[in-house]
């Protein structure tokens, strides 16, 4: 299982979100501190701000933060959030499809790996206050 580089960065900016409180932050400075392109960052913070994760103001004293405390951020439903729906095999040309049960193997080990996440809030990954920055 990997997860892509865009779902890896909207964690990272959760992460980041969490570790500054109720602090607004820039996407500027976030992408400088994560060395991120900040026009990439800018279109991952507009979707998971559109999923409801973070809070997005612009012009001036604007910024960016989490919309609910980071235990109420589910790290299950960032990832079905961030993750485009792929199959792990494309099946579609095999000529063993009648006689492998690869697909379904994989698609339990899928369910087993959401399953995981699913029990965790952004709160657990955290590091205490002040240690993430400094990471």
């Amino acid at each position: 299982m990997q997860l892509t580089r865009h779902t890896d960065y909207a964690l990272r900016l959760l992460i980041y979100l969490a570790g500054i409180g109720d602090q607004r932050a820039q996407i500027a400075a976030v992408a400088e501190a994560q060395a991120i392109s900040r026009t990439h960052l800018m279109k991952i913070a507009n979707e998971l701000a559109r999923a409801g994760f973070i809070d997005a103001t612009r012009g001036r004293g604007g910024g960016i933060r989490l919309a609910r405390p980071p235990g109420e951020i589910n790290l299950g439903a960032v990832i079905r959030a961030m993750e485009p729906p792929c199959p792990m095999v494309d099946c579609t040309s095999c000529r063993l499809v009648r006689r492998c049960s690869l697909p379904g193997v994989l698609d339990q080990a899928s369910s087993a790996f959401r399953a995981v996440l699913e029990r965790y809030s952004l709160a657990d990954i955290v590091r205490e206050r002040g240690t993430l920055l400094a990471a």
